[in-house]
This record gives structure tokens, sequence and C-alpha cells, in this order.
């Protein structure tokens, strides 16, 4: 069975979106299906096609990018190619230009599964309102044309502002997610990054957030929460004025079309750099290594365009708890497993509220591994998957 997925972006770009149909995609080339990816040619180094296990990518190069999208008539004639080869077309949406192949998978009558990933909420801006709505109507006719609509949660489907209107092709099932392993190795290497602190400073507090520097992440709201946590925790040191704790940020530092928030935040880690660690964008083997390093893992994000989080599972699988915030879909981890606090949206002070209470009573947070890898199985999902094509 040859299978082709559409997304804008596809490795070695990463967010949630990429690594589900990254991991996905392998896990069905493994089964010995035939798996293409057409995504864009994001990067100029990046090759037009190549093979990375067993997953044919093709990528198109763009004539010129509308925000965090592109433009390519040769997207049009290439996937006239692509789907014409294959028997079953997988969206991934939010995406723009998924409404080609969702036509001609029509017209060629192929199967045509789509994959609800999220819904996305740009800055403001004029040319940002233009593309957010063009992008709602492209999704919208892409699912009308779907045979099944697949997302994360019904909690997330419930509260989608067009789901709804897809109801009865609808269904749910967790993202895949990959227990993640530790590496010494990696382990040194990140410890290296937070500097000296871990080996000279006794009770130093490690935060974490593994996202990328995206207005929908949240970010600022952390690190607008170090006041209220520095003063609450204090080291053992010969530096009166050391700090507690250390916000580590592990992901990407310059992503598409970010340019504005990225300098919001610098901002902020100029006014609290003593507290603040960018370690940069780890690869998705390393990421057990890094969760295994913290206290606490935060998830601050805002709006829709964060639809589960994959990472809080993944810290819950290494032992670690989770402040998140109380998005649709985002709080279900939580809710199921009890490993940790739900918190308001941009709320600094919650936030804070939410990490004092784990880190001072963090064995009542702490859930059995096997019943959270058991929930959020690998396996699970890709038999879904399975029994899905197969229909």
């Amino acid at each position: 069975m040859k299978i082709l997925f559409s997304l804008t972006y596809y490795t070695p770009y990463v967010s949630g979106l990429t690594l589900y149909v990254k991991r996905l995609a392998e896990a069905l080339a493994k089964k010995s299906y035939q798996v293409s990816v057409i995504s864009f040619q994001y990067r100029k180094d990046l090759k037009l096609e190549e093979e990375i296990n067993k997953v044919r990518i093709i990528r198109i190069q763009p004539l010129f990018r509308i925000s965090k999208g592109f433009f390519s008539l040769n997207w049009l004639l290439r996937n006239v190619r692509e789907v014409k080869l294959s028997d079953i077309v997988v969206i991934n949406l939010p995406q723009f230009e998924g409404i080609v192949p969702a036509i001609l998978a029509k017209i060629f009558n192929k199967k045509l599964i789509c994959i609800y990933h999220c819904e996305v909420v740009l800055p403001n801006g004029f040319l940002n309102k233009l593309a957010q709505t063009c992008l709602n109507w492209s999704n919208y006719l892409t699912l009308f044309f779907s045979d099944q609509v697949i997302t994360y949660t019904g909690d997330y489907a419930g509260h989608s502002k067009i789901l709804p209107r897809f109801s009865d092709k609808t269904r749910y099932i967790y993202p895949p997610i990959l227990a993640p392993k530790v590496d010494k190795r990696v382990q040194k290497v990140i410890r290296g990054k937070l500097g000296s602190d871990l080996k000279r400073v006794k009770g130093l507090t490690l935060i974490g957030i593994a996202a990328r520097l995206a207005a929908e992440k949240g970010i600022e709201y952390v690190l607008e929460s170090i006041p209220i946590l520095s003063s609450k925790f204090k080291v053992q040191s010969s530096k009166l004025r050391e700090p507690g704790i250390k916000i580590v940020i592990a992901g990407p530092e310059d992503p598409v079309g970010e340019e504005r928030y990225r300098e919001k935040i610098n901002h902020l880690v100029e006014k609290y750099k003593d507290y603040v660690v960018f370690i940069g964008e780890l690869k998705e083997e390393e990421m057990g290594s890094f969760y295994s390093l913290l206290d606490v893992l935060v998830l601050p994000s805002i709006n829709s365009t964060e639809a589960f989080g994959m990472v809080q599972v993944e810290a819950m699988m290494m032992g670690i708890p989770v402040v998140a915030t109380d998005l649709p879909g985002v709080r279900v981890p939580i809710q199921k497993t009890g490993m940790g606090r739900i918190v308001p949206i941009k709320n600094s002070e919650k936030l804070a509220e939410a990490i004092i209470e784990i880190l001072r009573n963090k064995n009542k947070y702490i859930k059995d591994k096997e019943f959270i890898k058991k929930e959020f199985s690998l396996e699970k999902t890709i038999e879904f998957y399975k029994k899905l094509l197969s229909l």
C-alpha cells in the first residue's frame, strides 16, 4: 500500500506536528507500507529528494513565503504525480497548501485522511490576519473533502471552531509518543551547557521548557514568574546572590516567522540572565536526557495552536511532573495521570504557585510510569492507523 503524507514542514524542522508525522511515517514504513512525504524546502541546504528511515521525502522549492506558509506552482505539478501514484493521501492540517492534494485525491478517487493537529493563531497584523483567514478556509475545504478526520482528543475536538462540523467522521487517538531514554554522555553535554552550577551549588532547582521560540508557547509567562520563584528557592552557596533556580529552555531559537517574539523573549532573558539558560535544539533521542535533569517541566502555551503537548507525556514517562495551562487537549495528560498541575493561561503568578506546590510536594505528583506508558502507548497509536488504512 502506497501512502502519501502532505505537510508544510518536515524533518529536520522540529515541532510537535513534524515529530508526529515523522514517527508515524517511519513506523508505517517499518511495517512494509510504501511511505512518501511531500513538503517544502524551507531551507536551501535541504535536499529536494532523499530517503530517511525508509521514508521517501520530496521537498518543493517555494517561490516565496507568506507568514509561515509557502507558495509554489511546482507544488501543484508534483502533487498531481504523487497523488496519482498513491493509494491513500494523508494531509496534516493546518496546511494552506493541503487543499491541492485534497482536491487531487477526490479527482483521482484516492482515500483521503486528514490529521487535524491544531488551529493556528497568528500574531496580530493585517497580513497575518489575511493569511489566517485563507488558512482557515483551506482547512475547512480539506476537511470537507476528507473521508476520515483524526485528531488527538475529544476534549480538543469539542472546543474546536471547526471540528464539530465534521463530528460524524472524526476519530480520536493520542499522538505517537516514544518512551524517552537517558544517555549519560548527553546528560554530561547538557550539564556543560548549564555551566558549573550543578557542581558548585547545592539545592539548585531546574525548571524545564521544551519548545520553539514561538508566540503561542507562552514562554514569557514563565520568565515573568522568576521573581516569585527566586524568592521561594534558596541555595547553599558561598555567593549570597547565587540564584536558586534555573529556567532551562530546549528547542529551536529561530523558528520561521517568529522574529518579533524572539526579540521579546531576548529582552526578558537579558533582564533575568542569571536565571535562564538556552541549551538549543536537541535531537529526538536526546530529550530523555534533558528531562532526567529537571525537577519540573512547564508547558505554558496560550492558545489552540497547542493541542496536546507530547513533551509533557515524555517528561511524565521519565518521572518528571508537569505544570501545563488549561487548554483543551493540553490538560488531558495531567487529567489522565494526576502527574502535575493545570493553571490558567497567561498567568505568571498561578504558574509560579503551581511550580512551588509541585516542588514542595514532589512525591505526590510522581505516578506509576508503566501506567503512563500504557495509556499513551506508541503501539496503540500505530495499530489504530493500521486499521484505519485498511478500511
